[in-house]
């Protein structure tokens, strides 16, 4: 392997001088195992290390590039290079990075300059990762490297957000101690990019922004005003500070929402004002650690503006979004969450509809404030619809307790009409990306809520919504539906032609409607089919609302298959659980199923189909009658049976009535004879009076037909039979000996079915013998 290697000095000579399509084959190069070889530690390794250095003390743009990444790869996958260059290594990065800023707002819009300052940033950021955790690594260098590299970012933050911020999160995660002198800083910072220019940034950018604030609660601040001597020996708690942040994120609902009693009657619902009026906490001010309410500006809302109400669901949004990192980041202890008061929050915030709350009296005549009140309830609510979502998914299954309360909460957020109290599908439609979380919000809960029926009223309204959303819109059928207007026409002809000319793309609606459609996204249809299957596997639904999901998912399975050639694989699960949970349905789908999925080798419908036993059964195997222990039987009681038998053979035939009458005792016989063959009953003998026997035949079993009728099964093979027997056989229902055969074997050799037939014996001639 040695010889094979690219020699290390040659390798650093290439990195110098090579261009961009040399540099990705060296980057490999420098990945390799081959040069993890302490022999080369101090000639080789420490020879392209010095050069990396020379690189990223260029002043050429490119150079820098190139040492950036070059550092990285080598120490990513060189454990020598990590340990013993890596300090050196980021102090070069770094102090280039600080040289950067100076120019850094002179060079915004240089594109070579961004991307230099990135390549910097991420260098820094991967040589920080790969040096954390290892414990004298860590001690000796990185540490005190982080007092100059953490002041480095916060600088760059206001300008590049998206590029410091994550680097920051993982600093302040890992490092909090060593973060501490800059977190008033940094909080600063944080604040004006919440209050000034949150709404300009993309939702990754936010997350960042709100994750990077709640994470600057991990610094533990002492309290500046003055401690109660009698509670100094209690211990404090470690998560104080994040809980402070909990707290003072909460009540900044309370004033908002009491703007809310200035557009609807609150005074309609007393509970509702009973829990805004909860979210208050007295013991969060009797410390002076920084809240919420320092940074956050006052809103500024005026009924005479209407546009101005706007505010107070954007305001609602930006609190909820700096709530959910607390409910749902990793911490390295343990903290307290106030769950009862996040309850409580959701249930304010789902309370303000317009289903049960009237609007204020003075705005009623206002159409632009109905108008804007209508709009931004839902956004109000929707903000609620966040805030339980991430708490059941954050903590799932200590929710459970409040189901009940979810649920019932959950029926506000579906608009619906006033006067007839059903689902307002115009609305609905008009609030499609919010039902998306609504319906995840379900599937998220279905998990926990197990088998109830109580609140079906729900989700009947619920399938009713999913249905409407699912359905093809097409812009043009408004224009089509609605009536002609009568058009004045115009005495002048140049406007006539303008306006001939302005309505001639018209044509392409009525002519060619199809490109018109709104498309449905594929998210809708899987959140909507992972809905419908926790439905039907939980509940057993109605004959209406099951038919409507039978029928919508075979429609546009079909639709799928001829414009795709496939059929999603959510609709797949769903004609599953169709076949599996038919509910209340007689009439199975699985023809139907199997039709759309051919060819598709699906196991589950293959296995309905073609059921198949399982690997464990246990097969019994019967065995048939020993012919030698009933020959030894026969001969030691076959002489007074004959005896008996022949002189009944005349009997039997001059008195016919009497024979019926013995059809009554053979049932009562067959119920009772649980004794031995060798005796005879007086019952027994009184049946072998009354059935004839004939030479090489024997009775073998007598049963009850489903009808009440008795059978006589008989051999086939008849020998000799005299034309008075064969009256007498008629008397007896024959039954074919391939349909009693499998009873015969079934009782087998045991001892109870050995009492269930005699096998008499006939004295045979010499003769008959012979034959």
């Amino acid at each position: 392997m040695n010889s094979e290697r690219f020699p290390l000095p040659a390798l650093a000579k290439e990195l110098e001088s090579c261009q961009e399509s040399q540099f990705g084959w060296i980057l490999k190069k420098l990945a390799s195992p081959d040069y993890i070889d302490e022999q080369l530690l101090k000639s080789d390794i420490a020879l392209v290390v010095a050069k990396i250095s020379k690189l990223l003390r260029s002043n050429e743009d490119y150079n820098v590039w190139k040492g950036c990444h070059a550092a990285v790869v080598f120490c990513s996958h060189n454990p020598l290079v990590l340990c013993c260059h890596s300090g050196q290594l980021l102090t070069i990065i770094y102090s280039k990075l600080e040289q950067k800023l100076e120019y850094h707002s002179s060079s915004t819009q240089n594109i070579c300059n961004k991307i230099i300052l990135d390549s910097l940033v991420f260098a820094t950021s991967k040589i920080i990762e790969l040096m954390r955790n290892k414990p004298t690594l860590s001690r000796e260098h990185l540490v005190p490297k982080l007092k100059a590299i953490i002041p480095c970012l916060i600088r760059i933050t206001p300008s590049k957000p998206e590029l410091c911020l994550p680097v920051l999160k993982s600093l302040l995660l890992h490092h909090s101690t060593t973060f501490r002198p800059f977190a008033t800083k940094y909080r600063q910072v944080l604040a004006d990019l919440i209050c000034k220019e949150y709404t300009n940034f993309s939702e990754k950018v936010q997350i960042l922004v709100c994750d990077n604030y709640a994470y600057l609660h991990l610094i533990k601040l002492q309290a500046k005003g003055s401690q109660d001597d009698s509670q100094s020996h209690h211990k404090s708690f470690q998560d104080e500070t994040w809980r402070i942040g909990i707290l003072s994120i909460l009540t900044q609902f309370k004033p908002v929402l009491e703007l809310c009693d200035e557009i609807v009657e609150l005074d309609h619902d007393q509970d509702l004002r009973n829990i805004i009026k909860t979210l208050t906490f007295d013991n969060l001010y009797e410390t002076d650690l920084p809240t919420i309410d320092k940074d956050l500006p006052g809103l500024k809302v005026d009924l005479n503006e209407p546009t101005t109400l706007r505010e107070i669901p954007r305001r609602l949004h930006l609190l909820i979004d700096l709530l959910l990192p607390f409910l749902s980041l990793s911490t390295p202890y343990p903290v307290r969450i106030p769950l009862n008061a996040c309850l409580s929050l959701f249930e304010a915030l789902l309370s303000l509809t317009k289903n049960f709350l009237p609007l204020k009296r003075e705005i009623r005549r206002d159409a632009e404030l109905v108008s804007v009140v209508t709009d931004i309830l839902p956004c109000i609510q929707f903000a609620g619809i966040r805030l339980i979502t991430v708490m059941v998914e954050t903590f799932g299954k200590c929710c459970v307790s409040m189901l009940p309360s979810i649920l019932g909460s959950l029926e506000y957020f579906i608009p619906i009409h006033q006067k007839t109290k059903t689902v307002d599908i115009k609305k609905c439609k008009l609030m499609d990306s919010e039902f998306l979380h609504f319906f995840h919000l379900l599937n998220v809960l279905f998990p926990h809520i197990g088998h109830q029926m109580l609140e079906f009223g729900l989700f009947s309204k619920v399938i009713e919504v999913a249905l409407s959303l699912l359905e093809v819109v097409n812009p043009v059928d408004y224009l089509t539906n609605q009536k002609p207007n009568c058009m004045p026409s115009s005495k002048n002809g140049l406007k006539k032609q303008k306006r001939e000319n302005s309505l001639g793309a018209l044509s392409d609606m009525y002519t060619h409607s199809e490109p018109f459609v709104i498309d449905i996204p594929f998210t809708l249809y899987g959140e909507v089919n992972m809905l419908f299957r926790g439905l039907l596997s939980n509940w057993k639904l109605p004959s209406t609302e099951q038919c409507k999901i039978i029928r919508y998912s075979i429609s546009n399975s079909l639709k799928f298959r001829q414009d795709y050639g496939y059929i999603p694989s959510s609709f797949v699960q769903l004609l599953r659980t169709e076949v599996i949970y038919p509910g209340n349905e007689r009439v199975s789908i699985l023809p139907i199923a199997i039709s759309l999925l051919k060819g598709s080798c699906d196991e589950i419908f293959d296995l309905l189909c073609h059921p198949r036993l399982p690997m464990g059964m246990i097969y019994h195997t019967n065995k048939p009658v020993d012919l030698a222990q009933e020959e030894l039987n026969e001969e030691e009681h076959g002489s007074a049976v004959d005896l008996e038998n022949h002189a009944d053979m005349a009997e039997a035939g001059n008195d016919s009535t009497h024979a019926t009458k013995d059809e009554f005792n053979i049932k009562e016989d067959l119920k009772r004879s649980k004794v031995e063959p060798t005796v005879q009953s007086p019952k027994r003998q009184k049946l072998k009076k009354d059935i004839p026997l004939f030479q090489n035949q024997k009775i073998e079993i007598l049963e009850k037909h489903e009808e009440g009728s008795f059978i006589a099964k008989q051999n086939e093979t008849e020998t000799t039979e005299t034309t008075e027997a064969k009256n007498q056989v008629k008397n007896i229902e024959k039954f074919s000996s391939h349909s009693l055969m499998g009873e015969e074997y079934k009782q087998g050799s045991s001892p109870e079915s050995d009492t269930e037939f005699v096998i008499p014996q006939i004295a045979l001639s010499d003769d008959d013998e012979d034959s």
